[in-house]
């Protein structure tokens, strides 16, 4: 029952929900007004009233003061200081605060028509009652504090019960709204941050929850399978475009080098290489977004200084700064492919790279490329990391500048692990390329081989060193 009204249109849930105000309010008043507040005021002053009533009939019947003392005295109930006084005394003394509102007024509006009371001043805070007994006698009756209540009291505890009766139904209605309706727009907008068109799930938005939430999540569904099946279709295409190049190209490098009466000989063949580095470029950057790499545990120290060997064996003065041994679980190949592009972006245009891997703060694991070039002009850092993009006017036009790749499939590849990677400048000049990695991925390493053949050495030397002493 509960499931199928989750799933009803939001139009019929409210009207269901508009009626629940109903019975709330019936259930308010039983749980918030609960019979101490409602009837112990009214319960109260029905009992004093018969008390006194009682009292002041055995008053009228006892023969002397002395008998109306001991009336008193053994008859007078818990709670309740009586004693009698002339009633001129008492009546001259009726005078009291009227915003004083005690029991003693309630008492004197319930007793019987032919009992004359009157409320007068008890102390600073509270009023007494005076009946009369006869024509010389009259009842002066004080109250305990047990006994005296403020009516105001009664009137919040009413306001309050009223504007809980208002407030509860309205707050089941916005729980309701926040929890089952709210939330699944809330998971949808998550989804969404998150999409992406070479991920493996088939449904990321998950069909639940009313009608209308449904047929969202359906759509969204069937746009991300459209929108990938468009990206596929396109990558498809101009990969085997780009492959189909390769033979002409192959064929036009051949010929040239067969040739020996071309003047341009070695122009020409640049050229041609630097189509087929193009090509390259463009199949490796298409492949970076058409194919999904699982996660694999790797040491990413190890992998960031093998890259730094490679550039450094072919002339470039790269450095590397961080530990020697980082576990984390990530796309290797992607990892690799995204800080070679930026380190030889880096080496490019600077002469000097320091390449560092930090984990601190531990909530934060970086791989961090920096370069003393010219860095980037204002506003185009963004700009840089668009496929096609070169800003060669704002670090150095040579033959040697990319075709504005590099950073494109570097920064798809860190988005592919669930980070970012930023670029910006630095003082006094350089630019600084910064992949954020998400900290959760993080794994501890076990002791290597190496680690453990030392460990065991050392012990075996140190028990060789007590044998040697024991002899």
């Amino acid at each position: 029952m509960i499931g199928r009204f989750r799933r009803a249109p939001i139009r019929l849930q409210f009207v269901v929900l508009a009626a629940i105000p109903i019975p709330a309010v019936l259930l308010s008043v039983v749980a918030l007004l609960p019979e101490p507040y409602i009837f112990q005021a009214k319960q109260v002053v029905a009992v004093r009233s018969t008390q006194i009533e009682l009292i002041v009939e055995q008053l009228r019947n006892s023969a002397d003061d002395a008998d109306a003392e001991k009336l008193l005295r053994a008859s007078a109930p818990t709670g309740l200081e009586m004693s009698v006084l002339p009633w001129p005394d008492l009546n001259v003394a009726s005078s009291h605060q009227g915003n004083m509102q005690f029991i003693a007024d309630d008492l004197r509006d319930v007793l019987p028509s032919d009992f004359e009371a009157t409320v007068v001043p008890q102390d600073s805070e509270h009023n007494a009652l005076a009946v009369r007994v006869d024509a010389k006698r009259g009842l002066l009756v004080r109250f305990s504090d047990a006994d005296t209540y403020p009516a105001v009291f009664g009137t919040i505890v009413e306001l309050i019960a009223k504007i809980l009766m208002l407030i509860l139904p309205m707050l089941l209605l916005v729980l309701y709204i926040g929890g089952v309706i709210t939330s699944p727009l809330v998971r949808f907008a998550e989804a969404a941050k998150s999409l992406r068109l070479d991920g493996n799930e088939e449904q990321l938005f998950t069909v639940a929850g009313a009608k209308e939430l449904r047929t969202l999540a359906t759509a969204l569904n069937d746009m991300r399978r459209g929108i990938r099946k468009m990206v596929d279709d396109r990558t498809r295409m101009l990969t085997a475009v780009s492959h189909d190049l390769r033979t002409p190209l192959t064929r036009l490098r051949m010929r040239v080098e067969r040739s020996k009466e071309i003047p341009s000989k070695q122009a020409m063949l640049d050229d041609i290489a630097t189509l087929t580095a193009m090509i390259e470029e463009s199949l490796q950057y298409l492949s970076s977004t058409a194919r999904d790499e699982p996660l694999r545990k790797v040491d990413i120290a190890a992998l960031i200084k093998t890259i730094v060997a490679g550039f450094s064996d072919v002339g470039h003065t790269v450095i590397y700064v961080g530990p020697e041994r980082f576990g984390y679980s990530c796309k290797q190949k992607g990892l690799t492919r995204a800080v070679t592009n930026i380190v030889e972006n880096a080496v490019r245009f600077g002469k000097i790279v320091h390449v560092q891997l930090s984990n601190f703060p531990p909530s934060k694991v970086s791989v961090v490329v920096q370069d003393d070039g010219p860095g980037l002009a204002e506003g185009l850092h963004e700009k840089a990391l668009e496929p096609f993009f070169k800003a060669d006017e704002a670090r150095s036009s040579n033959t040697n500048s990319g075709f504005g790749l590099g950073l494109s499939i570097a920064d798809e590849i860190a988005k592919s692990h669930g980070g970012s990677l930023l670029l910006e400048n630095i003082s006094p000049h350089g630019l600084r390329a910064t992949i954020s990695l998400p900290p959760e991925q993080v794994v501890p390493l076990k002791n290597s081989k190496t680690d453990e053949m030392q460990r065991q050495a050392s012990t075996r030397q140190a028990l060789a060193k007590g044998r040697q002493s024991t002899t």
